[in-house]
């Protein structure tokens, strides 16, 4: 009876080690670039990031929902000249977060393409004529990429995302358990 019992639970032990194989955390450095009647503004950030790749079953695909959180590393100046009004706004993205599903198609060499859907969310802080203000803004945006495994643990990672006009690029390294 107590054999039995074993090897009812035996595969329940060992599923969290089979199911946390997929998961992996990673870190990055994304660049934010947005230009609208020639005004510029770009700001940068670095990131933290955690996902879980679902196989598809006999097939090369995957999905692999991610959650990136991060803050921001770079501000930048937006010269404004509104007649009497002119000068200086100081930009800068205080935090970010973003959650994604990636359709992923992965190669036998260990390359992997992907198109992402995604939300993003900024908190961004404005100063100017000794005043701030601050604004959280959210947006849906698309994008695609590429990475390459190291080896079977470790990955790079190039991507490109746009959220109503502003540009993503980021860069990454993942670690998979």
């Amino acid at each position: 009876m107590v054999f039995k019992k074993f090897l009812f639970a035996l595969p329940l032990l060992t599923l969290p080690l089979t199911v946390s194989a997929n998961w992996s955390t990673g870190a990055g450095y994304l660049s934010f670039s947005d230009e609208e009647d020639g005004t510029e503004l770009s700001l940068a950030a670095m990131y933290g990031s955690l996902a879980y790749e679902f196989y598809l079953e006999d097939s090369s695909l995957s999905l692999v929902p991610e959650l990136r959180i991060g803050t921001g590393i770079s501000d930048d100046d937006v010269k404004i000249d509104f007649g009497p009004l002119n000068g200086t706004i100081n930009v800068e993205m205080k935090s970010f977060y973003s959650f994604s599903v990636r359709a992923q198609y992965n190669y036998d060499n260990g390359v992997y393409l992907y198109v992402v859907p995604s939300y993003a969310s900024v908190d961004l802080e404005f100063s100017a004529f000794g005043e701030s203000a601050s604004d959280d803004d959210g947006e849906v945006g698309f994008g695609g990429g590429f990475g390459k495994k190291i080896n079977d643990n470790t990955s790079v990672q190039l991507s490109y995302e746009i959220y109503d006009e502003i540009e993503v690029f980021t860069v990454g390294f993942n670690y998979q358990f």
